[in-house]
C-alpha cells in the first residue's frame, strides 16, 4: 500500500512539475518551450519560399531571404499561442490595405467535423502585420494588431500589445507573437465553434505569409494549408488539419479534415539552417566603429536599425563642417554597410554621424595619408 501510494505521489508531482514548465512570454522572442518542438508532428512547420500559392498576380521569391518562415504553435486551456519567425529581405507596411503589407495571418476552421458550412465561409481569422504605428513618427498605413474577422460577438474587441500580441524586426525580417482565446475562435454566421480545447480534439488551419517589397500592392505570398489556394481566407475545405496532443503540442497535417484531400507537396519539414538562426534576435540602432580605423583612403562604416527609417550618415571635419553625405534613403530593418573615400581630403580626425529622424549617434575616424 505505501508504495502505491508514493507511485502515485510521484505520478502527481511529476504532471504538476510538467504543467509548471510550459510557459509562454508573448514578447516576440523564442520561448524555450518550441525550442523542444521538432516539427509538424509538434507544432512546427517551415513554410519555405517555393510555397507560392495560385494567385497568379504576385511573384514568385527568390530564395529563403526572399520570403520564408519558421511557425511555432502551443495549446493550453485558454489559449492558442503561435510564434513566427520570418526572413524577409525588405519588410514594408506602406499600403493602406493591411493585407497588402508584410504580414502573417491565420485562417480558423473551428470545428471541421460540422462538415461544409452552410455559408460557403466558416473561417474565424486574424492577422498581424509587421510594424505597428507606434514604431514610426506619426501613423502607419494598413497596421493589423490581430483584430478579429468572422466571430462578430467581438467585433471592436482590441488584444492588449506585450500581453496578446508582439512584434519585432530582426537582421533577416521579422518575428511576430500572440495568442488567441480559444472562445475567441468562432465562426457566428455559421454557429461554428467555438474550439474545444483538449487532447484528441481537432481544429482547421491555414497559416499565410505576405511581402510587399516596398510595391504598389501585395509582392508575394506563401503558405500552409491542404491547398495552395489564396482562397483559404473564405473556404475552410482548404485548409489543413491541427490535433491536440498532450503536453501542450500540436500535430500540423495538411489534409482536409472535411474533404479528405490533400494536393499540398511542400515539404513543410524543418531544415537545419546553422548560424543564420543567431541572426533572427531582435537588433537594435547601432553605429560601429569603422574599419580599418586609421584608414587611407577607404574605410566601412557598418549600422543597425530595428526598424525601417529614413536615414541619414553624414561626415564631417571637427570645425563642423559637412564633407560628405554617404546615406540619405528609407532604409529596412537589419545591418547596413557604407564606405566612405577619403582620397580628396587631408589627413586628419574625422566625425561619421547617424541620424534616424530620433536619435543622432556620432564617432571619430582618423585618415593618415
Amino acid at each position: 500500500m505505501k508504495r502505491v501510494f508514493l507511485l502515485c505521489l510521484f505520478l502527481l508531482v511529476a504532471g504538476f512539475l510538467n504543467a509548471a514548465d510550459f510557459a509562454i512570454a508573448i514578447d516576440a522572442a523564442k520561448d524555450e518551450f518550441y525550442t523542444t518542438l521538432t516539427g509538424p508532428t509538434d507544432g512546427w512547420i517551415h513554410i519555405p519560399f517555393e510555397a507560392n500559392n495560385n494567385n497568379g498576380t504576385w511573384a514568385e521569391h527568390d530564395d529563403e531571404y526572399d520570403l520564408s518562415a519558421n511557425f511555432f504553435c502551443a495549446w493550453d486551456d485558454t489559449y492558442f499561442y503561435f510564434y513566427e519567425e520570418v526572413w524577409d529581405d525588405e519588410v514594408a507596411c506602406i499600403r493602406a490595405t493591411n493585407y497588402e503589407n508584410d504580414c502573417m495571418e491565420l485562417k480558423f476552421d473551428p470545428d471541421p467535423l460540422m462538415g461544409a458550412p452552410t455559408s460557403g465561409s466558416g473561417v474565424y481569422a486574424m492577422r498581424i502585420t509587421a510594424f505597428d504605428s507606434s514604431d514610426f513618427e506619426g501613423e502607419l498605413s494598413g497596421v493589423d494588431n490581430m483584430y478579429p474577422e468572422g466571430n462578430t460577438d467581438i467585433t471592436g474587441f482590441r488584444y492588449v500589445p506585450g500581453e496578446d500580441y508582439a512584434r519585432a524586426e530582426t537582421e533577416l525580417g521579422y518575428n511576430v507573437e500572440g495568442r488567441i482565446p480559444w472562445e475567441h475562435i468562432y465562426f457566428t454566421q455559421d454557429a461554428r465553434g467555438p474550439v474545444t480545447a483538449a487532447a484528441g480534439n481537432i481544429f482547421g488551419m491555414a497559416v499565410m505569409n505576405h511581402e510587399n517589397d516596398y510595391t504598389e500592392g501585395r509582392y508575394g505570398s506563401i503558405e500552409w494549408a491542404s491547398h495552395m489556394d489564396d482562397a483559404v481566407w473564405n473556404n475552410v475545405n482548404l485548409h489543413g488539419t491541427v490535433t491536440f496532443l498532450e503536453g501542450n503540442k500540436l500535430s500540423l497535417s495538411t489534409m482536409n479534415t472535411i474533404t479528405g484531400i490533400d494536393t499540398n507537396t511542400i515539404n513543410y519539414t524543418p531544415q537545419n539552417v546553422g548560424v543564420a538562426q543567431k541572426l533572427l534576435a531582435p537588433v537594435n540602432y547601432t553605429l560601429a566603429q569603422n574599419y580599418p580605423n586609421p584608414f587611407n583612403p577607404l574605410t566601412t562604416i557598418e549600422f543597425t536599425l530595428p526598424h525601417q527609417a529614413q536615414v541619414t550618415v553624414k561626415v564631417f571635419d571637427l570645425l563642423g563642417n559637412e564633407i560628405a553625405i554617404l546615406v540619405d534613403e528609407l532604409k529596412t530593418a537589419g545591418r547596413h554597410s557604407v564606405v566612405f573615400d577619403g582620397m580628396d581630403h587631408p589627413s586628419g580626425v574625422y566625425l561619421y554621424q547617424i541620424n534616424n529622424g530620433q536619435e543622432i549617434l556620432t564617432k571619430k575616424m582618423m585618415l593618415i595619408k
